[in-house]
């Protein structure tokens, strides 16, 4: 009995977790052991959005949104929108990626891929803890998860 009460908590834990990206693989981004905090299903379907969160790094968070559109072409700006700071399109990642900066109010330092794949829509950041991060490194690590994102969403 003890057996399937542990199967089906299993069960259910996997399919609450992150879609597209477990904490291991996370906490290999982020460079320390991750934990995932929270994961949020604004309606139907496969639309989430994971937060992953490594305090014992330099790197200390990870989210990964993504979402469906239902106009692509006119909808696809909203999301575009986000970057403002240090623009630059990536290709071959998904139909259309922005990478940017994408610096916290508080002074922390982050970088985001922003792109969609068909009708989804999806977003990548990461979150630095200080000022003294490698932006290049961080802008580097953002643009490789958001190419693992857009693969799993192809």
């Amino acid at each position: 009995m003890w057996r399937l009460a542990f199967l089906l908590t299993t069960i259910s834990a996997t399919l609450e977790g992150c879609p597209w990206l477990n904490a291991a693989t996370a906490g290999g981004f982020l460079g320390g052991p991750a934990t995932e905090t929270k994961i949020i299903r604004p309606g139907a379907g496969d639309d989430a959005a994971c937060t992953f969160i490594s305090p014992e790094s330099s790197l200390t968070e990870l989210r990964i949104e993504v979402n469906t559109m239902a106009a692509p072409a006119k909808d696809f700006r909203s999301y575009a929108a986000r970057c403002q700071s240090q623009v630059m399109p990536l290709k071959a990642i998904g139909n259309e990626a922005l990478l940017c900066n994408d610096d916290t109010r508080d002074g922390r330092v982050a970088a985001q891929v922003v792109g969609r794949v068909r009708n989804r829509a999806f977003v990548v950041r990461i979150v630095a803890k200080g000022q003294s991060v490698d932006r290049g490194m961080l802008r580097e690590k953002c643009s490789r998860l958001a190419e693992q994102v857009a693969g799993i969403l192809f």
